[in-house]
């Protein structure tokens, strides 16, 4: 008896995406000019000549693993293409006009399943739209209780709900352009809260224009409609900083809100805070305490851009020093002889002729700190946002390498003088 072997990934098998998937980052991994979902491949470039370099490069990566492209489904050398159900352009994001026509020509629901399908359409582009759950919240209290898009339970069309239907096709008509998002760019995160929704809009700053990266919204719970307005506005942070989470890690933020007291959260005492107040105070801390009020809703956008016009990233790495002390680091020497299972490579430095020496042993380029520039190096993360003792050891592990780098990192975050004085107790 023989066992079976497979030779081509099955279709239908779970894991088969991610299967997939860190094949083609093993294909691609360390091109910073590329964007790969499974089959899919966006590659962005300055002008026409650097566009022909990054497209060798990418075919030359491909045939090294005998991967071929169907020419028929590949589209080169274009300022706007569609990608993932999106229109990509040099200023940014927008819906496809083939998918905005199709909710516009949407006839209005007879029923409580054609309801939850039309919803299912809108709120594929829900990050668009600023209010959703707000906009909503009429049409989607009609789902409570519905068995799915089968449900013929008949809709009761009242004017009000009529008037929501066309405000939710209007709102996807007029979705907002979202900005290609800048690491180099400050970032403002608005959130607000009323008694029915929460939400936020989180932008970034690029030659004093404001430019919005996406927008949450979500409806409250029957138990969190009883929430004070403190705990709302909280709650509003807390959910947002959790929804945009992948954008604001080790990025400097400031929070803006209309509700003052929030702006004293965390210079107050812990036995004044619930235990959910304190959970939530905890986790907002681990991305910043940087909470600024605006009051009431004018001239908005105009006070954002002064406050954020004022962050400043206050220490910066110096990767020419680092590139020069790894030439007489003995460690590192002593790493490289011994047979580490790290993958050391000497890697030019974008924008330079500097090389230094990188870990590519997770499919990400990390290099190398030598001892006398990692406290300097952690200060610079570190002091964006002071993240906690765990998320801390993980930003930094993500994006750099040294042997003790995780004992080192809660050291330092641990006796971080700011941290201490802004952080809740129950914290350490």
């Amino acid at each position: 008896m023989g066992s079976l072997r497979i030779y081509h990934l099955c279709f239908g098998l779970v894991n088969a995406p991610q299967t997939f998937m860190r094949f083609m980052h093993e294909v691609l991994r360390g091109l910073p000019f590329c964007f790969v979902y499974l089959d899919d491949i966006l590659c962005y470039s300055e002008n026409a000549e650097e566009h022909r370099s990054h497209l060798r490069t990418i075919f030359q990566g491909l045939s090294s693993y005998g991967l071929k492209l169907n020419i028929s489904k590949c589209v080169f050398g274009v300022t706007e293409l569609i990608f993932l159900g999106h229109l990509i352009t040099p200023g940014g994001i927008k819906p496809l006009p083939d998918k905005v026509q199709a909710v516009l020509d949407y006839k209005l629901p007879e029923t409580v399943g054609s309801l939850r399908k039309f919803l299912g359409l809108l709120n594929f582009y829900r990050r668009f739209l600023p209010k959703a759950a707000e906009q909503q919240y009429l049409l989607s209290e009609f789902l409570k209780g519905s068995k799915g898009e089968k449900d013929s339970k008949p809709l009761n069309r009242s004017s009000e709900a009529i008037t929501a239907f066309q405000r939710c096709k209007q709102a996807l008509a007029d979705a907002a352009l979202l900005a290609h998002p800048s690491s180099s760019a400050p970032l403002a995160l608005h959130v607000d809260a009323s008694d029915l929704p929460i939400g936020g809009a989180l932008h970034q700053v690029v030659d004093s224009e404001l430019q919005p990266l996406a927008f949450f919204s979500r409806k409250l719970t029957s138990s969190e409609k009883s929430y004070s307005a403190y705990d709302r506005e909280l709650l509003a942070i807390y959910s947002a900083i959790r929804h945009f989470r992948y954008m604001l890690e080790a990025r400097d933020f400031i929070v803006f809100t209309d509700h003052k007291p929030l702006t004293y959260a965390f210079r107050q005492k812990s036995d004044k805070c619930s235990p959910r107040q304190i959970r939530q105070l905890d986790f907002i801390s681990q991305f910043t305490t940087n909470i600024v009020h605006i009051p009431g809703s004018d001239n908005i956008a105009a006070d954002v851009l002064s406050r954020v016009s004022e962050i400043t990233i206050r220490s910066q790495i110096d990767y020419d020093c680092i590139a020069e002390t790894q030439q007489t680091d003995q460690e590192l020497h002593t790493l490289i002889a011994s047979g580490t299972s790290l993958e050391l490579k000497k890697v030019t430095f974008p924008n330079s002729s500097t090389e230094i020496m990188y870990d590519l042993s997770t499919g990400t380029a990390r290099p190398y700190i030598p001892k006398q520039h990692r406290q300097d190096v952690f200060s610079a993360m570190h002091n964006l946002s002071h993240p906690g003792i765990p998320r801390s050891v993980h930003l930094m592990k993500q994006r750099f390498v040294w042997p003790s780098i995780s004992s080192d990192v809660a050291k330092w975050a641990r006796h971080c003088l700011a941290c201490q004085k802004s952080k809740n107790s129950s914290s350490y």
